[in-house]
């Protein structure tokens, strides 16, 4: 089957990163977030009525205050003609090869021994809240870093300008994680020359990438790999992941796509299983605690009351433990409950042509949402009103977005978001909806002050950068 570049996807194979028209004709280019597959599941036509946010406050307290798509039924239907399961490859081809899983014992075995039924569980033993613990003082230290004495809500020293934090930075096609100052200097980086090769052999796609609650350790995903990793900020080891690397599927050991893993404080983690259309709850033994959203047959709709969830592609925990969650399938948006109940359900405003991408909170009830498309856009809006607030939105020019995926408010009110496909990371002033600052050049590439498609960004909250000399070779 030709996807419009030329390239073809056999009975089941796993066609390029292409999204899906919204008329379901030829796909458009879209290196970032990967085209929903057809997933076997049953019952499509299951519909409710949404949950507005007016209807969700009006029958429970508010609570105090951290890809959508039409159905390309015809692409759809071509990819689903071979009946295989997501993530498996035609005869004769191969998927990436498996480097390492592990048992439900914790114990890693080497790729001769991983098995595609093992449970991939915790490569080594976290505390028992399932974070990696921040660093004391000597052990960051003896890693050259500074040590964890702050948090969002005591933050550290701000910088002047418009950037107040380093952040973390999802290079995603250049295989790393980066961590970079204000003033434009790369502090930190994975893999490390003192990655070893194991924890190299669960993948490093960098998809996202976020810290833990504590800010001792990042939790990255792997769309193309099927896996999440905690990465240990500094050892710079892989502590627990999950997945079977370089195997997409489902089940109770796999991930189609994972997206926007998170560990939550009780040492749980959340991830987004887009191609698998549901929402899972992992525990500190690598064992899938919960599942929201049940199967569908083909193309996955959207109506999260009823448990369906189509193409999940956000999840970002709230203060008050709510779930914030996007879904490609209907351009939809909703808040769910720490047990998955669907608090509110909304459709998202006018993306532009886009599909909504990664919704992130704000203060007061508010949603900000990335318009993923070209030209790109980032929104704010009132859910319970659904009127927009404030818009970035340039058609043309070095302003012009293209394909951003994740967009979040810095403490100052200026926006942080990755332009995923200018290979850059911007700063937009909140009040000119101007640039203010940028980091990568525009022109893929992994040298000084280049990324090749970043896909995520975070704000190093917990670590005092401002006062501390640079580390020799990051």
């Amino acid at each position: 089957m030709t996807l419009g570049d030329g390239s073809t996807a056999g009975p089941c194979r796993r066609p390029a990163r292409r999204t899906l028209a919204r008329n379901g004709t030829a796909p458009e280019r879209s290196s970032g977030r990967l085209p929903p597959a057809a997933v076997a599941t049953a019952d499509a036509s299951a519909s409710a009525a949404p949950v507005t946010p007016a209807a969700a406050a009006a029958a429970r307290p508010r609570r105090p205050r951290h890809h959508g798509l039409a159905a390309g039924l015809a692409l759809l239907a071509a990819l689903a003609s071979g009946g295989c399961a997501p993530g498996s490859t035609s005869p004769g081809g191969a998927s990436r090869p498996a480097l390492a899983t592990a048992s439900a014992t914790g114990r890693v075995h080497s790729a001769a021994s991983a098995s595609a039924s093992a449970t991939a569980s915790a490569a080594a033993a976290s505390t028992a809240s399932g974070q990696a613990g921040a660093a004391t003082g000597s052990a960051a230290a003896n890693a050259g870093l500074p040590p964890v004495r702050f948090s969002p809500q005591n933050p550290p020293p701000a910088w002047s300008g418009p950037l107040p934090y380093p952040i973390l930075v999802a290079d995603e096609q250049n295989d790393r994680i980066l961590e970079i100052t204000p003033d434009k200097r790369i502090v930190w980086r994975y893999p490390a020359p003192r990655t070893t090769a194991l924890s190299r052999s669960y993948g490093t796609s960098g998809d996202d990438a976020f810290f833990s609650p504590d800010g001792g350790s990042i939790v990255t995903n792997d769309e193309d790999g099927g896996t999440i990793i905690r990465i240990d900020y500094y050892t710079r080891q892989v502590t627990w992941h999950f997945g079977v690397p370089g195997q997409l599927g489902g089940g109770p050991t796999h991930l189609n796509y994972p997206d926007d893993a998170y560990l939550l404080p009780d040492g749980n983690t959340i991830v987004a299983d887009i191609r698998n259309c549901r929402e899972l709850v992992i525990g500190p033994d690598a064992k899938i605690i919960s599942q929201w959203g049940r199967p569908q047959q083909g193309y996955c709709r959207t109506d999260p009351a009823s448990g369906l969830f189509g193409y999940p592609n956000g999840d970002t925990p709230l203060p008050g433990g709510d779930i914030l969650m996007s879904f490609i399938s209907g351009d939809r948006i909703a808040l769910l409950s720490p047990a998955g109940q669907v608090l509110w359900n909304v459709e998202a405003p006018d993306l532009h042509g886009g599909y909504v991408s990664d919704a992130q909170p704000l203060p007061g009830g508010d949603v900000l949402v990335c318009g993923y498309g070209k030209p790109g856009s980032v929104i704010e809006f009132d859910p319970r009103t659904g009127r927009v607030l404030w818009e970035y939105y340039v058609t043309s020019g070095s302003g012009e977005l293209n394909h951003p995926s994740y967009a979040t408010q810095l403490p100052n009110g200026n926006i942080l978001l990755n332009d995923d496909d200018n290979n850059r990371v911007l700063v937009i002033d909140r009040a000119s909806k101007q640039i203010v600052w940028q980091y990568g050049t525009g022109i893929a590439g992994a040298g000084p002050g280049q990324l090749n498609h970043p896909d995520g960004v975070d704000v190093d909250m917990w670590r005092d950068w401002l006062h501390f000399p640079p580390p020799t070779g990051a």
